[in-house]
C-alpha cells in the first residue's frame, strides 16, 4: 500500500508518519480481530496512550464501525488538560482518534479515574492475603513508596487504581441489551455519564466543542462500589481459605 486514508477525513501517509510509533504485529492482529465476524460486541480498552488504536484505524478505517473504544485519559470537558498523562504519551495519536475517525468513544477523564481511590489498609485486607496474585499485587504497591520518596513525595494512605474502570464499563455492565437492534449491545452501566458530540482535540489537550457529529460518553466519576467490591469479592471467592 502506498497511501493510508481515513473515511470522511484527510489522513494520508504523512499523518501516519507524524504518529510516534511503528506499525507492529500486535496492531495487525488487533485489526484482524476487529474485522472478524462475531455476534458479540467488541470493546477496545486502553489505559494509556492511543498509539495502537490510531494505527489500527489508519490501517483499516472500517473497524470504527465494528468496535467501541474505552479510554482512560484526557482532561474533563470542556476545558481539557495539558498535563494529563495518557494524552501526553502520544498526542498525535489521540488527535487522530478524536478528530479524524468515527470510532465510538467511552472516555474516563482525569477527574473520573481520580475517583478510583482505595486505602492501603483496604489493599492489605482485601487483596494481599488472597493467593499469590494478591500478594504480588500488594508488593507492587509497597515498591511504589520508595519511588515517591526519591522525588520528595508522600504517597499517603491512598492509591488511585485508575485503570480499573476498563473492567467496570465492559465486563460489569447490564445483562439486558441496551436496544432491540442487532447486533445487541450490552452497555448499560451503573456509572453516570454525559453524552457529548466528540470535540476537536487540540495540541495542548484542550477541547473545541462541536454541535454535530458522533456522540461519545464522558465519565467524570464511576461506580467504585461495584468496581472494587467485585474485585475484592473475586479474590476472596477464588483464593480464599
Amino acid at each position: 500500500m502506498t497511501d493510508w486514508s481515513i473515511e470522511e477525513g484527510v489522513m494520508d501517509r504523512r499523518m501516519l508518519q507524524n504518529i510516534t510509533h511503528e506499525i507492529d504485529e500486535e496492531v495487525q492482529q488487533a485489526t484482524q480481530e476487529a474485522m472478524r465476524d462475531d455476534p458479540l460486541p467488541l470493546y477496545v480498552t486502553v489505559g494509556g496512550g492511543l498509539t495502537e488504536m490510531a494505527s489500527a484505524l489508519l490501517i483499516e478505517p472500517k473497524i470504527a464501525q465494528r468496535c467501541t473504544l474505552v479510554w482512560i485519559g484526557g482532561g474533563s470537558h470542556p476545558q481539557g488538560s495539558p498535563q494529563e498523562y495518557n494524552f501526553n504519551l502520544d498526542k498525535k495519536a489521540a488527535q487522530v482518534v478524536f478528530n479524524d475517525t468515527t470510532v465510538p468513544i467511552f472516555q474516563v477523564t482525569e477527574k473520573g479515574y481520580g475517583t478510583c481511590q482505595v486505602s492501603d489498609t483496604e489493599i492489605q485486607a482485601h487483596v494481599a492475603p488472597f493467593g499469590a496474585i494478591g500478594a504480588w499485587l500488594y508488593q507492587r504497591i509497597v515498591e511504589g513508596y520508595p519511588v515517591f520518596e526519591r522525588y520528595g513525595l508522600n504517597a499517603g494512605e491512598t492509591w488511585t487504581l485508575g485503570d480499573s474502570p476498563l473492567v467496570l464499563l465492559t465486563a460489569l455492565t447490564g445483562w439486558v441489551p441496551s436496544g432491540r437492534s442487532r447486533p445487541f449491545k450490552y452497555e448499560r452501566t451503573s456509572s453516570p455519564y454525559q453524552e457529548l458530540f466528540v470535540p476537536r482535540l487540540k495540541d495542548d489537550g484542550s477541547y473545541e466543542p462541536r454541535r454535530e457529529g458522533r456522540l461519545m460518553r464522558v465519565f467524570d466519576s464511576v461506580d467504585t462500589r461495584l468496581m472494587f467490591g467485585d474485585f475484592f469479592a473475586k479474590l476472596r471467592m477464588d483464593y480464599g481459605a
